[in-house]
């Protein structure tokens, strides 16, 4: 088994103030009205602000970005809980086909935009996430 990697103070710095800014998308745009749940993306130049479309993918790497602002100190057991079953409810409202998520979502309707297709790549981020989260709860829950 390899060492940790210690990390020079400079290096910690940097990776820190990345965490900080890349919590700061989700922690802004992850809101009630969006229902929740995350833009696909944030324009700032020219200025076109957030899409109002989300995927799979986004939607996963958003319910798992509460896990890392917990493990930075951003969040609250309680903020954790609160952000992610009010992203779950969502879930739970998105149209699906057999049981799948559509690749993309209207963040404000919950409707997805034609042509609705189904796609594995997304579907199978998701899982992932979904494992990633399972594993950071029980973890989470072992600290409380």
């Amino acid at each position: 088994m390899a060492s940790p990697v210690r990390l020079a103070a400079s290096e910690a710095g940097f990776v820190r103030a990345v965490a900080r800014r890349t919590w700061r998308f989700f922690e802004t745009f992850v809101a009630p009205e969006d229902n929740n749940l995350p833009p696909d993306n944030f324009q700032e130049e020219p200025h076109r602000g957030a899409a109002h479309r989300t995927s799979p993918t986004n939607i996963g790497l958003a319910l798992t970005a509460n896990l890392a602002a917990y493990d930075f100190g951003y969040l609250s057991t309680r903020g954790v809980i609160d952000r992610m079953s009010a992203t779950l409810q969502a879930m739970d409202k998105l149209p699906r086909y057999r049981g799948h998520f559509y690749n993309w979502y209207d963040t404000r309707t919950l409707e997805p935009p034609r042509p609705m297709y189904v796609s594995t790549v997304d579907s199978g981020n998701l899982a992932g996430h979904l494992i990633t989260l399972t594993a950071g709860l029980h973890e989470m829950a072992g600290h409380e």
